[in-house]
Order: structure tokens, then sequence, then C-alpha cells
């Protein structure tokens, strides 16, 4: 059998220019070369080199939090990453919230966001295809799409059950099911804390003989359980399922049960605590509650009134009365105070710069951020962060 040749950089240039993805590859954990439609300004997948690069599977995928997809090959001590591929193009504001994630100030931003919308929207299923291609050039290797739906760690443990839960099994199982989403209701984050640390042991219905497969089936019904409890509770539609396809996407990528029960918990906090601030704007009615989630929404861009008004099929003046008469304060301060309650969250972090986190609010410069900021709390942002790290 004749012996396979060929030019890695000019498989994967073409690769690149086929697919529009971004296309690297490594020899030793060290960058050789990367490819893509625009220049590089900062590689998307630097917070995830790490994790990327540890995996030693001929073809593997990573999904991030953010449901982006990185495809692995390997090769000896070669690796090519591509990505990342997802369904859908970039929101504006993903787009910023990644900005933000790898330091890109307003500087560099337009560049950035050219080059991330350039990516051609894949499903994980054709990077796959597209992965099994490149890797039966490389090793030889045969591979379908069907090697990689149900694939799972090594360390995952099988079980044999030699009996079906019983009645009281499943009646248990009822109840706690039933505590978790009334907490979720309710919206207490310190009720779920205090039972957590309570909470019984249950046994749940077979839905797979292995047993990281059975939590993460499980993991799965219960977290469309509490986006649908969430909604009920007044959560946007949108928003409680978006959060659950992010969890869910995040539960796929756990190889030990200590990881799924850690995310299980986290889940069921993140929709509680959506829930309690919902309750805490029970004086507000359904338009104080749009503007709110406008405003995350676009807390990267300089939010006028009139957008939010356009948002709500409202005119300028009637959604400035109506707010002012709801909330006792303007539509302008209430945008600053959620901006800024934003921006104490971020301080926290000492490695992100005063000049970052003001760019990534929205605001013109610096020193507009700091003296809306002052005005607010009555100090600035980097006596804030003094006093809190």
């Amino acid at each position: 059998m004749k012996t396979l040749s060929y030019d890695i950089d000019y498989l994967c240039s073409k690769m690149s220019d086929m697919s529009g993805l971004p296309i690297r590859i490594y020899e030793n954990d060290q960058l050789k070369n990367r490819f893509s439609a625009l220049p590089f300004i900062v590689d998307p997948a630097v917070p995830y080199l790490n994790t990327l690069l540890s995996k030693q599977e001929h073809v593997s995928y990573y999904l991030t939090e953010k449901n982006d997809c990185y495809g692995i090959i390997r090769c000896d001590e070669m690796a090519i990453i591509i990505g990342p591929a997802r369904n859908a193009p970039f929101s504006n504001q993903e787009l910023h919230d990644l900005a933000f994630e790898l330091n890109i100030t307003n500087k560099d931003y337009e560049d950035f966001a050219a080059f991330m919308n350039a990516i051609v929207p894949l499903p994980l299923e054709s990077l796959i295809q597209m992965m099994c291609s490149i890797n039966h050039i490389l090793n030889q290797e045969k591979l379908n799409l069907s090697d990689f739906q149900l694939k799972e760690s090594t360390k995952t443990v099988q079980i044999e059950y030699d009996q079906p839960s019983n009645s009281a099994d499943a009646y248990k199982s009822y109840n706690i099911e039933k505590q978790i989403l009334d907490i979720i209701r309710s919206g207490d984050i310190s009720f779920l804390e205090q039972w957590s640390r309570q909470a019984p042991s249950v046994r749940s219905g077979i839905l797979s003989d292995n047993l990281l497969r059975q939590r993460k089936n499980t993991f799965i019904v219960t977290t469309t359980l509490a986006a649908r409890a969430a909604i009920e509770s007044g959560m946007k539609v949108d928003e409680a399922f978006q959060m659950s396809d992010s969890f869910i996407q995040r539960c796929e990528n756990c190889f030990n049960l200590d990881e799924l029960n850690y995310l299980q918990f986290e889940t069921i906090s993140a929709y509680t605590k959506e829930v309690g601030k919902l309750k805490n704007m029970t004086n507000e009615n359904r338009i104080s509650k749009d503007v709110y989630y406008y405003i995350l929404q676009h807390i990267s861009d300089p939010i006028r009134t009139e957008d939010i008004a356009k948002a709500v099929y409202m005119s300028r003046s009637h959604l400035s009365t109506l707010f002012k008469k709801e909330t006792g304060i303007s539509l302008n301060d209430y945008i600053h105070q959620i901006k800024i309650a934003k921006a104490r969250e971020l301080l926290s972090d000492s490695s992100k710069g005063i000049t970052l986190i003001s760019d990534y609010l929205g605001y013109s410069s610096s020193s507009h951020f700091t003296r809306v900021f002052t005005q607010i709390t009555g100090t600035t942002p980097k006596q804030y962060r003094k006093r809190t790290i």
C-alpha cells in the first residue's frame, strides 16, 4: 500500500477556507501556525487552551459554557484545534462578553468583532464530520458521527440494577423534586443553601445502565423542570431556556460525579437567584421588568431611552413618565444604577483593568465611568477595589 503524504499547513489552510472556522496547529503544545478568514486579533480559544491541549484522543471536542464548540485532532506530538463553532452568529452582547473575558478594550474591539463575525456558523455534527476527514488523513483511522454521540470518560463506572426503583423510591424522588421546584419558585437562596446541607439522597428511575450517563440524563430532566418553574415565577422564556441550554452543555463536559453534583447545585442556585431578583421587584409591573431585562441584555451598549422605548413599543416620553411613576427614579438614573451594580461585581476581579470595565459597560471614557461610579457609590472605582479585594 502506498504511504500517504500530506502538507499539514496546506490541509488546514484549505479546511479553514472551506469551513470558515479558525484552525491552529500545535506541536509539543507550542503554536506552530494558524489560519482564518481574517487575521487573529486575540485568539478566542485562549481561555480553553489548557483544557484543549490536555485531551489525548485522536478526535475529541469541547463545549464551552457559552455553547461554543472546539474540535481537537491529535497525531503524535501534533494537535490541531478548530473553532469556535456554533449554530448561530454571535450576538452583540456575546461579543462584548467575550472581548471582556479576553481583556480587549474599545481600541481593538471593532477588529475583534469583525474577526468573530467572519466565523461561519456550523453545527457540532458538521464539525465532527470535518474532524473525522482530517483524522483519516493524519491517522488512517475511520470514525463516524455515531462514535461521538454517547462518548463517555474512561472513568465511567458500570453498575448493575438488580431491581427497578420501588414505589417508595418513586414517591421519595417525586417529593424531593417538588421541594426543589418549590424553592426555585420562592426565590429564597438562603433557604436553598440550608436545605442542601441536609438534603436526602434519592434513587432515580433507570435511564441508562451507565452511571455517569444516568446522572447526566437525570440532570437534563431536572434542569428542564427548573427552567419551567422559573418561567412560572416570571422569568422570561428565552432567558430561562438559554440558561438551561448552557447548563446542559456544561453537563456534557463533566466526567465524574463530583463535578456533576456541583453543577446540579449551581444550576438550581442560578434559577433560584433569578426568581429572587424578580420577587424583589414585586412593586414594579411588567414594564419595569422589561426595562431591567433590556439593560442586562445590552449592558455593553451606550443605552438610550429611545432604544428601550422602541423595544417595549412605547413612545420615549410615555415610557419615561410611566417608569418614573412606578419606581420613583428616572430611567437614565436606573440605567446607571444597573451598570454600576455590575461594575461593583467586575471590580472584584483584579485582573480586569478599570478602563476595560468602563469599555465593557458602554461608557464613553474612563473619566465618565469614574464620575458616574463616584456619584452612585460615594467612592471611585479604584478606591472601591482597594476596599473590597
